[in-house]
């Protein structure tokens, strides 16, 4: 298989001007693209913990049917911090905490009972302050909403389900990704069975980016390269926030074949950036981080 580099650029009227009309499009591909990394094909999760630089799991959580107790979640990261004011066996209000690393839509730790300190209305003393494991606790999640904690307590088991509380309006809806597109697709290569074909590529071109408007459903992305090279990106998708995971089927009229899976996507009213793990499965076996770049009027 052939794999062309980029085209240079015609000396007619017609072609300058298109390229003159892609300039800041590709400037805008290149920049979304600096943080580009090969990254080996995984299994598509229905859903996965936003460790980056978001913490969409922040925030207070409770379960409506037992008001009364709650907890609050702080994420930074891949670090959890849980803290849940409850009630002893007397009655007595009590704070417990659980700090854990997130494995994909988990994390768990020991649970700390702490004691003493001072009241708001005094001078600080801490002298008295302590704490102690009293268990271990468990969280897994289904969504940035949604979840349930198992733990276990001065040696009694327990779960609870747990939903995020939402007092404030809502945030507004997401940019959509649908529409069309002028930008660049950058390409690293690696594993590729004829190894002149590793490396990067870039190809400029419009993108017409068809998605359904329902939380989950078809998705299809369609580039015209100014190379002449064409490829379609088929697949299906499901959304959470504003967090979009997809994956399906690739191919190019260039005898590219292969599948793909999203791993990162940014999107605003007038620019985006989409990030795909690629893999080949015909005379081309390459491993591929896919970035689809582009912005518009």
């Amino acid at each position: 298989m052939h794999i062309s580099p980029s085209p240079s650029i015609s000396p007619t009227s017609t072609f300058v001007n298109r390229v003159f009309h892609l300039a800041r499009a590709i400037a805008t591909a290149f920049a979304a693209a600096i943080m580009i990394f090969a990254a080996p094909m995984s299994q598509a999760q229905t859903f996965t913990i936003d460790t980056s630089a978001a913490s969409p799991l922040t925030g207070l959580w409770w379960n409506a049917n037992e008001s009364g107790w709650g907890s609050t979640i702080t994420q930074q990261s891949s670090i959890m911090f849980f803290t849940m004011f409850a009630y002893d066996a007397l009655g007595n209000p009590v704070w417990y905490t659980v700090s854990c690393t997130i494995a994909v839509t988990s994390c768990s730790g020991d649970m700390l009972k702490f004691r003493g300190g001072s009241t708001p209305t005094s001078t600080w003393n801490g002298n008295g302050l302590g704490y102690a494991k009293v268990g271990t606790m468990a969280l897994n999640f289904t969504s940035n909403d949604s979840g349930s904690m198992s733990y276990t307590l001065d040696g009694l088991s327990a779960t609870r389900q747990i939903t995020r509380e939402i007092f404030g309006p809502a945030p507004p809806a997401p940019s959509s990704l649908a529409g069309q597109w002028q930008g660049a697709i950058i390409e690293v290569r690696s594993n590729c069975t004829q190894t002149q074909n590793n490396g990067g590529r870039a190809t400029y071109g419009q993108y017409d980016i068809g998605i359904a408007a329902a939380p989950s459903g078809g998705i299809i992305i369609s580039l015209a390269g100014v190379t002449g090279l064409q490829c379609s990106y088929n697949g299906n998708f499901t959304t959470n926030g504003t967090r979009l995971i997809a994956s399906g089927a690739m191919s190019c009229n260039d005898g590219r074949r292969g599948t793909w899976q999203s791993t990162n996507t940014l999107v605003t009213t007038k620019a985006m950036s989409l990030e795909l793990a690629v893999q080949l499965d015909t005379t081309e076996t390459c491993t591929i981080a896919t970035t689809i770049g582009g912005s518009r009027p």
